[in-house]
């Protein structure tokens, strides 16, 4: 129905422009044949004051008409939704949290921490490929700090190459109220293990903490993390497992 509030907006409009700047031009181009006498019938000078006076008024609400009428239709136009940035189009939203740490991979198993199960992985392995891009991502944190007792590895130094060293970055819903404590990664010719495990933070008066009671894994009480992983040799062709030799879903880009 915009149409139909232009056609009655836009001569309204202009009749009143007209009227300002040429009165007597419009009342004997649209009145004056009314009129017996043309001469002794027009309006004088005070009649077309107040004519100019009426078609600045009504020109004031012909232009507030279309500026309400150009907002209420750009209110009624869909709005595309906010298109999602690289990473959370690789990876997921709402953005992960990124093990930003310098550690070593172990080949065995901590029967203490939690095993959590691994979302996917994305190999990295290629220089050119170097997933500098997850420097943008907030580092995974407790309480607003990095320095958590028992969290995995050491701060990286600053010229660090964890993430350009990186083979492979994998995603797990970590428990909310525990940290990374052990990556494993078992290779072989044919095949490369990884398994992600959490705990606690390492409590201060040296007890041994119950993880598996506080870091229970489900959907309500987690949330994503990224941890890049050096490995002995990039995956090439060789097959991604857990421990318990299930293969691993790979991340497709193409998504």
């Amino acid at each position: 129905m915009d149409w139909v509030w232009w056609f009655f907006v836009l001569p309204f409009g202009a009749a009143a422009v007209w009227a300002i700047l040429a009165p007597r031009n419009q009342w004997r181009s649209l009145f004056s044949w009314s009129v017996a006498d043309v001469h002794s019938s027009e309006p004088g000078g005070a009649a077309y004051g107040y004519r100019r006076l009426i078609a600045a008024i009504a020109l004031v609400i012909a232009l507030l008409a279309i500026v309400l009428s150009v907002v209420w239709s750009s209110a009624r136009e869909p709005v595309d939704p906010p298109r999602a940035n690289s990473i959370e189009e690789t990876w997921g939203s709402p953005r992960p949290l990124l093990v930003y740490r310098s550690f070593q991979t172990n080949r065995s198993v901590d029967k203490t921490l939690v095993d959590v199960p691994i979302d996917s992985y994305l190999p990295v392995n290629d220089e050119e490929r170097a997933p500098l891009y997850l420097l943008e991502l907030e580092p995974f944190s407790r309480l607003g700090t990095t320095s958590i007792p028992g969290y995995i590895g050491s701060k990286p130094s600053e010229t660090d190459s964890t993430i350009s060293g990186a083979d492979v970055v994998v995603k797990v819903q970590g428990p909310l109220l525990c940290v990374p404590q052990r990556v494993v990664a078992i290779e072989t010719p044919e095949r490369v293990q990884l398994a992600v495990f959490y705990g606690l933070p390492t409590p201060s008066d040296g007890s041994a903490p119950d993880n598996v009671a506080a870091c229970p894994i489900g959907e309500d009480v987690t949330g994503a993390v990224l941890i890049p992983i050096a490995l002995d040799d990039p995956i090439g062709e060789r097959t991604v497992e857990n421990l318990d030799g299930a293969p691993l879903t790979m991340l497709d880009q193409a998504d």
